[in-house]
């Protein structure tokens, strides 16, 4: 389609459609302008845990300052189910040097286990919710839903500002600057040689691949789940068979005790299971061979 600004009906119907998208009404699959990207942070309903996803955000309107999140109900399920049942988020704006880290939260971790420990962020009390923001990020907004609605694949979610904080040195820049600070964004999805879709974020004029695996599974972020990816992690031999059963019965164990949050037992699983995924997505395979074998 080019560069044009306007498209017909029949043009957005015709495509170009991305492979396995069979919704030609979804204008949002036919052509897709970089979209800012933002980290939102919810919280478990049940256990309280704090989850966290990448995605990309737009503004609706400034008063009151409404944001607009599209979530996947498939690919998204923890972050999507939080903001149904508990109607609050923070929307923190990742700068450049939070890249990695970008391409972490999306991983398909198991429910209750954090994103922001497994990429080494940290939480930052809010004020007006309950989740909290992302210390390394210099922008946080404390957001209400005030609106949802399924839309096929994806449910929109209208998020009203109800505070926020920003790095101080930050007001005092200038426009220019700022944008250089955290001019992260989603540009589109390319194939990788397993098959898998591989999404790119743009900063200014470079493009970053998400990483792949052995840091994600082989067909992309959302290909199985956990399982799938120790699976794979064996048959490539970065882990032995019996520090994939070892990690593997991490797994088992948290997730058969999720609603019992006092456990001891899902206190352990949960530590360990954090932090061996912890010291895969940041490929320190020495530390992870001792963790395995300290377990």
């Amino acid at each position: 389609m080019g560069n044009k600004v306007w498209y017909s009906g029949e043009e957005i119907v015709a495509g170009p459609r991305q492979p396995g998208i069979a919704e030609p009404s979804h204008i949002h699959f036919h052509f897709i302008p970089p979209r800012p990207a933002d980290l939102c942070v919810t919280l478990d309903p049940v256990s309280g845990e704090v989850n966290a996803m990448a995605g990309t955000v737009g503004p609706l309107t400034w008063n009151p300052y409404t944001l607009c999140l599209h979530i996947h109900r498939v690919a998204s399920p923890d972050s999507y189910r939080n903001l149904v049942a508990t109607r609050e988020c923070v929307i923190a704006f990742p700068t450049e040097q939070q890249i990695r880290e970008t391409w972490i939260l999306n991983m398909w971790l198991p429910r209750g286990i954090s994103e922001l420990e497994v990429a080494r962020l940290t939480p930052l009390p809010s004020r007006r919710v309950q989740p909290p923001g992302i210390a390394e990020c210099p922008v946080n907004l404390e957001c209400k839903v005030d609106f949802h609605r399924d839309y096929f694949t994806h449910g929109i979610f209208f998020c009203r500002v109800v505070g926020g904080s920003i790095d101080e040195e930050v007001l005092a820049w200038p426009r220019e600057r700022v944008m250089n600070h955290y001019p992260t964004y989603e540009v589109d999805d390319v194939g990788n040689q397993w098959g898998g879709a591989v999404e790119r974020l743009g900063v200014l004029a470079e493009l970053y691949d998400t990483p792949v695996f052995p840091v994600g599974a082989k067909e992309g972020w959302w290909a199985g789940g956990i399982e799938t990816w120790i699976e794979q992690l064996r048959e490539e031999g970065y882990l032995s068979a019996d520090e994939a059963r070892t990690m593997s019965d991490w797994y088992v164990a948290f997730e058969s005790l999720f609603a019992e949050t006092a456990s001891p037992e899902r206190a352990h699983a949960r530590a360990k299971l954090t932090r061996a995924c912890e010291l895969i997505v940041w490929e320190e395979w020495d530390s992870l061979h001792e963790h395995l074998r300290g377990s």
